[in-house]
């Protein structure tokens, strides 16, 4: 199953603490692991010449041998419009081939769960879990746990050029070919020490967005049981919807 952006949010007119605001974060964090899953073992490349083809295959290359691994992410969403901004904090947690975790701490806590078929999202403040199953299996699994792969897909419908190549970081831009993509542009900057993106930029028509992730920790030994979640008893359960 694959989560697509919405060419427009409305993430400013909606209330703070509602299923599409809160949607709308962990699906950027969604988009963000679409390009990575990267490994921290490759040597460091100097500033040669490098096309769009060769980074692409060295960011797949690198996600096939990491295991698991832990990042901090600070987030910021700017109203295109009224210029207010958003700010988000929160920990990640991914282990391959198809589990993540996500906790959100700042401004109001939330979690999410990726375990195989199931995907479930807990608020606290209102006690409420989004649930949804996708298909198992390598293909099946939400497209940031396809990573290199989806990258593929990505620069296959967008005008991708390499604006900064020196000798510890590459910075892709990405200019959608359509206006079905969900973005009207992406820039994604990539560490040349372990091809890892570690920043991102998204512009759609009402905000711009700007991830940065940061502590990274590689192949910690993530148990599986770490993304198992149960719902509270006092929660309430809603099937899909917000995904």
């Amino acid at each position: 199953m694959i989560f697509k952006i919405k060419k427009r949010f409305n993430l400013p007119h909606a209330h703070k603490n509602s299923p599409k605001a809160d949607v709308f974060l962990f699906v950027l964090v969604s988009f963000f692991f679409s390009l990575c899953f990267a490994s921290s073992v490759l040597a460091a490349d100097d500033s040669r010449v490098l096309s769009v083809k060769e980074v692409s295959q060295k960011v797949e290359d690198a996600q096939d041998s990491v295991n698991d691994v832990q990042m901090k992410l600070e987030m910021t969403m700017k109203d295109s419009l009224s210029g207010q901004e958003q700010h988000q904090n929160g920990l990640i947690q991914i282990k391959s081939p198809d589990k993540v975790y996500v906790h959100y701490d700042k401004p109001n806590e939330q979690f999410l769960y990726v375990n195989g078929g199931s995907m479930q999202m807990y608020q606290p403040d209102q006690k409420t879990v989004y649930v949804q199953k996708n298909t198992k299996g390598r293909d099946g699994s939400p497209f940031y746990l396809g990573v290199g792969r989806a990258l593929k897909k990505y620069i296959n419908v967008s005008r991708v050029s390499i604006v900064k190549n020196s000798g510890d970081e590459v910075v892709l831009l990405f200019i959608p070919m359509d206006d079905n993509q969900g973005f009207d542009r992406m820039k994604v900057s990539i560490h040349k020490k372990d091809w890892w993106p570690y920043r991102m930029e998204v512009e759609t028509p009402s905000m711009t967005t700007k991830a940065e992730f940061k502590d990274f920790v590689f192949n910690k030994g993530l148990a599986d049981n770490f993304f198992k979640f149960t719902p509270p008893q006092d929660a309430k359960v809603v099937e899909g919807g917000a995904f």
